[in-house]
Formats: C-alpha cells, structure tokens, sequence
C-alpha cells in the first residue's frame, strides 16, 4: 500500500512570456499553475505515492482550474479549502545566456494568504497518513499563513507523521513583519527532516 504524503503550500497561477521574450516585449503569456508543495505532491504521485496537497483556493473558474491541473496528476485535492477573493499570481520571465530568471509576485491577500487557524480539518486529513511535508515560502507569505502551518506541524507530530520542512528562504516574502529566523525556529523544531542550504540556514 502507498504511503501517505500531505504537503501544505500555496500554489498560484503562473504566467510567463513564450520563449525567452521578456515580460517587456510579450503581448501573450503561457498560462500554468504551480508552488512548491504543490510541486512535491504531483512528483510524489507520480512515482505512485497516495500524495494530498492541502491548500485555499477561491471559489471560482480558476481555482476550479488549478484544480483540475492538479487532478490530472493524480494528486488528491479532497482537502483544499475553498474560499477568499483570490488565487496568488506570479510572472516569471525565463533567463537566457548571461541574464538571470525574474519573477514578479502578484500575492498579496490571495485566498492561501488569508487562511486562518480552524479552515482545515488537520485531525482528519492526518488520519492513516504517514509524513507531513511544508516549505519556507508558506509562513512567508502572512502571520496567518504561518499561524497555519505552525497549527499543521504541531498537529502532525501529535498524530505521529514524520515531519519535513524545506527551509527555502525567500527575502522576497519576508514583509508582514517579523523576521524569517523568529517565526521559522519555532516551526522547524517541529520537523524531523529539514532540507536547506548556507544561505537558508543563516537567513
């Protein structure tokens, strides 16, 4: 029988130039949905993991989408919480030879930004699951949304799951107020396995 993953994240509607056009010089963009623990879930359930991404997503034609994408990956949304005016936007202008990657975000008060202790029924999402695996950008993005996860750790490692955290810091989202080192310590002394770098370490 398959293990039971659960990731906890914001996944957003991603937009990018075709090619290598920057965002200046595009009319079009190629439209695709994606986040980190999103990201860990599908790749889960493709190697035939039983994998449910937790997250909020407005209740409308794109979180209908976004949705369906994940679907269509085997991934089991049975738990996302619907509500909240919208889903979190990011452009991503591809690098080419000596120019870098950009990204611009566009998620602020997104549906996953405004959840709140209480939406998510983590006792019954933890039930018959084996490890619980959230990332840095989630607490990033709102005191709420790290009030989440802090709610969602402690509730795993009180249900028994092994407990994973990829620090990925992101100075980027690190602005609603307190710094990335006092809300992730309480947080990651909560994780069995901590995935990270120098640089997130130190930040």
């Amino acid at each position: 029988m398959p293990n039971k993953v659960v990731t906890f994240g914001e996944i957003m509607l991603r937009l990018a130039p075709p090619g290598f056009l920057r965002i200046a010089q595009t009319q079009t963009f190629d439209v695709e949905f994606g986040g980190g623990e999103a990201n860990v879930a599908v790749s889960l359930a493709g190697f035939g993991e039983h994998a449910t991404f937790v997250t909020r997503l407005p209740n409308n034609d794109l979180g209908d989408k976004c949705i369906g994408v994940l679907r269509m990956h085997n991934v089991d949304t049975s738990e996302i919480a619907r509500g909240g005016e919208r889903i979190g936007i990011y452009f991503l202008e591809a690098g080419a030879a000596q120019r870098g990657s950009k990204v611009i975000y566009d998620r602020a008060n997104s549906s996953a930004a405004t959840i709140q202790r209480g939406m998510v029924d983590w006792t019954k999402i933890f039930d018959g699951a084996d490890w619980f695996h959230w990332t840095g950008i989630t607490p990033a993005i709102s005191a709420s949304a790290a009030d989440v996860c802090l709610e969602a750790a402690q509730a795993a490692r009180k249900a028994g799951l092994t407990v994973s955290c990829d620090l990925n810091y992101r100075a980027k989202l690190w602005k609603w107020g307190k710094p990335a080192g006092e809300v992730m310590q309480e947080l990651v002394s909560l994780a069995d396995v901590a995935i990270g770098n120098e640089e997130d370490a130190e930040k």
